[in-house]
């Protein structure tokens, strides 16, 4: 009896052994499946990293480039009105003295000003600010009449001593805010999008490992 027992398991293992081998062949294709799959996916996510170098390259390269241009206006605008003043400046002396002398009177007031804002506590500053106002205003009434200002000086003398044409140093901190931006968060956010299509090709190359494979489609 044990040997017919035995000859009855031995059977039985190799009906199960036959059924593993012809679902295993029954397999086959999906796993070859899951090795196309795997393959498309990991070159895809390749590709997607090449072109993340290429589009943070192009965006690195344009954001220090505009910045670069930036501080070479800066620089060029500053010298040009450096030549200016220093070409006008024998004409404008006169006007700087005045400015000058008028600035040494009201020292004492701003002196004052100052001492009763920090030791008392006690804010004057409006007093200088409404009467320049006012002045403004007497100036704006009275200047169609007289055909001169009489706060500060024509036109022809501020244009040549005073005013100059020159990119401002805030245009330059912003674009240098942008190339931070960009490195700190434009370009991080090109790569990473990846991942998910090498984790999925990682998972369709184990299908091929195991018992019951699945079709690529079903493997996230």
């Amino acid at each position: 009896m044990g040997f017919i027992q035995k000859f009855i398991d031995g059977i039985k293992n190799m009906i199960h052994n036959f059924k593993r081998i012809i679902c295993f062949l029954g397999s086959v294709p999906r796993r070859i499946s899951n090795i196309n799959a795997g393959f498309d996916n990991i070159f895809k996510g390749i590709n997607l990293e090449f072109q993340a170098i290429g589009k943070s390259f192009h965006q690195g390269s344009s954001s220090i480039g505009t910045l670069g241009l930036y501080i070479g206006e800066l620089i060029n605008t500053y010298m040009l009105c450096g030549f200016k003043f220093a070409g006008n400046f024998f004409d404008c002396i006169f006007y700087y003295l005045v400015d000058i002398i008028l600035y040494v009177l009201y020292l004492p007031c701003t002196i004052i000003l100052w001492a009763f804002d920090t030791f008392l506590d006690l804010d004057f500053y409006y007093i200088p600010q409404n009467t320049y106002k006012g002045l403004q205003q007497i100036n704006d009434f009275l200047y169609p009449y007289l055909g001169f200002h009489i706060i500060h000086w024509p036109k022809k003398i501020r244009e040549d001593c005073y005013l100059c044409k020159r990119l401002k140093t805030e245009a330059v901190d912003d674009k240098a805010k942008n190339v931070g931006v960009t490195f700190k968060e434009t370009i991080p956010q090109n790569f990473g999008k990846s991942a998910k299509l090498f984790k999925r090709g990682q998972k369709q190359f184990e299908e091929i490992f195991k018992t019951y494979a699945r079709n690529p489609s079903e493997v996230h």
